[in-house]
C-alpha cells in the first residue's frame, strides 16, 4: 500500500491480518478515488513503483488467424495503393502477444524517403495523446490516492476560475461533460500566457448537463495533473508508464531534425513539417499539452494497448490496478459513449454524442493526423494504426471505414483456434 494512505498495523498483530487489512484498506481508497461502491474494491489499490508481479498460470488466449491479420494488412495497403497516405504502420494482437506488426510505404511520397519501420519510425498520434498520456496520467494520480475522479478539479488548479468551474469533476474533464466549449480564440504572446487563458474560459452550460467533445478539457487536465503530481507529466509517464513497458521511443516534440518522424505537413519552402504537433493548439501551448503531440511507433502504442488489454500487466509488469483498467474502458454513466479517455465505438449505431452504444464494437481514439487505437476488452484483442495521411495530399483518406475494416478483419471476423499462450462513428478525437 502506498505510504501514508494509512496508519501503521498494531503491534501484535500476525503478518495474514495485517495482509489482509492492508488489502481491505486499499480497496477502500481505491473505489474512493474511483468513485465505486466500496464492495468493488480492488485487490490492488495501485502504488507509485512499478512492480514486477510473480508468474500465474496462464489461461489459454485465442489467436488470430493468418488469414484475418492477412485481410487486415490487406486493407490498408489497399488504401496505401490509392494514395491516401504515403506510408502506414499496423500493430494487432491479442491480450500480451502482438499477432501482426507491419510497416508498409514510406514517409513521404518520393522514391528516396524512408521506408516505413513499425519499430522506429515515429508518427504524430494528434488525439490519441489524450487516453495514452493525459487519461493515463490522471488515472494513476486517482489509482495513487493522490486525486479522486469526482473532486472538483480546482483543489489542484485554483487558477480554473469562473462560472461552475467550482463544480467541474476530474471525470467530467475526462468524458468531455466538463461544459467547456468546443474551442476557443488562443490568445497571447507565449505558451503559458495562451494556457493561462483557456483555463479563464468561460463555461455557459452547468457541468455533467451535455457532452461536448473539447480540446480545452484535456489542457485543463495536463495542467491539474501536472499541479497534482509534482513534476512535469512527460516525466511521470516516462517514470511510470514508458520506461517500464519498453515504449522506448514514445515521448513529446522529437523536433524538426527527426528523421525518423513522418512529416504532416509539406511547408510553404517545400520542406516537410516533422517532429512537432500538426495540431495548431498543442503547437502555440510549446507542443507539450494534453490534448495532442505525443509521438509515438506502432511498436510501442501496440505495448500500451496490450497492457490494457491484459488488464493494466504486461510481461510481468503492472503499471496499472485491473479495476482502473476496467473502469478506464467502462462508458460512463451520463457521458453518453465516452470511458475514461477513450469512446465506445459502434459505427452501425445511429449516430449519437448523448446516448451509450448498445453493443460497441471496440473501445478506443482516434487522431486526426490519421492514427487510432482500438481495443475490444472481452476477447483482449487490440488494433493499432498509425499513419500521416494529412501530408502533401494526394487523395480523400478513407480513415473511418479503413479502422473499423481493419479491425472487423483482424478481430471480429477472424476464426480463432485455442492455444496456449506461450505458443510462439461516433466522433473519436478527429
Amino acid at each position: 500500500m502506498q505510504k501514508g494512505l494509512g496508519p501503521p498495523s498494531p503491534a501484535g498483530r500476525s503478518p495474514a491480518l495485517r495482509t489482509g487489512a492492508a488489502a481491505t484498506l486499499g480497496a477502500f481508497l481505491f473505489a474512493a478515488a474511483f468513485g465505486l461502491p466500496a464492495g468493488r474494491g480492488a485487490d490492488r489499490a495501485g502504488a507509485p513503483a512499478v512492480p514486477r508481479t510473480a508468474a500465474r498460470p496462464a489461461a489459454p488466449v485465442p489467436r488470430l488467424s493468418s488469414a484475418a491479420l492477412d485481410s487486415a494488412e490487406a486493407s490498408v495497403r489497399a488504401e496505401l495503393e490509392r494514395r491516401a497516405f504515403p506510408g502506414a504502420a499496423l500493430a494487432v494482437g491479442i491480450g500480451a502477444r502482438t499477432e501482426r506488426l507491419a510497416g508498409m510505404g514510406r514517409v513521404g511520397w518520393r522514391e528516396s524517403a524512408a521506408p516505413v519501420s513499425p519499430d522506429s519510425t515515429l508518427y504524430d498520434l494528434a488525439s490519441v495523446t489524450k487516453p495514452v498520456a493525459t487519461a493515463t496520467a490522471v488515472l494513476l494520480l486517482a489509482q495513487d490516492g493522490v486525486i479522486r475522479l469526482d473532486d472538483p478539479v480546482r483543489r489542484h488548479l485554483p487558477q480554473f476560475e469562473g462560472r461552475f468551474k467550482d463544480r467541474v469533476t476530474w471525470r467530467q474533464l475526462l468524458t468531455h461533460t466538463s461544459g467547456l466549449p468546443a474551442g476557443a480564440a488562443i490568445r497571447g504572446d507565449a505558451p503559458r500566457e495562451r494556457v493561462r487563458r483557456i483555463l479563464r474560459t468561460r463555461i455557459d452550460e452547468a457541468p455533467g448537463s451535455q457532452v461536448e467533445y473539447t480540446d480545452l478539457g484535456y489542457v485543463v487536465l495536463w495542467e491539474a495533473a501536472q499541479r497534482a503530481a509534482g513534476e512535469p507529466l512527460p516525466r511521470f509517464l516516462e517514470r511510470r508508464v514508458w520506461r517500464p513497458l519498453g515504449m522506448t521511443r514514445t515521448g513529446f516534440l522529437p523536433g524538426q531534425d527527426c528523421t525518423a518522424c513522418a512529416p504532416t505537413l509539406r511547408l510553404s519552402t517545400g520542406e516537410p513539417f516533422r517532429g512537432r504537433p500538426n495540431d495548431l493548439l498543442a503547437r502555440r501551448l510549446g507542443g507539450v499539452t494534453g490534448n495532442a503531440g505525443l509521438f509515438s511507433t506502432a511498436h510501442d502504442l501496440g505495448r500500451f494497448a496490450a497492457m490494457l488489454a491484459g488488464g493494466g500487466e504486461l510481461d510481468g509488469v503492472r503499471v496499472l490496478a485491473p479495476e482502473t483498467v476496467r473502469e478506464m474502458l467502462r462508458q460512463q454513466p451520463g457521458a453518453g459513449r465516452r470511458t475514461l479517455g477513450f469512446v465506445a465505438l459502434c459505427p452501425r449505431e445511429p449516430h449519437s454524442e448523448e446516448k451509450p452504444c448498445a453493443r460497441p464494437l471496440a473501445v478506443g481514439h482516434n487522431g486526426w493526423t490519421g492514427t487510432s487505437l482500438w481495443i475490444e476488452p472481452e476477447r483482449r484483442a487490440w488494433t493499432v494504426l498509425l499513419t500521416n495521411r494529412s501530408y502533401d495530399v494526394r487523395a480523400t483518406a478513407r480513415m473511418a471505414e479503413l479502422r473499423e475494416e481493419s479491425f472487423r478483419h483482424a478481430v471480429v471476423g477472424s476464426p480463432v483456434d485455442v492455444v496456449s499462450p506461450d505458443a510462439g462513428e461516433v466522433r473519436a478525437g478527429e
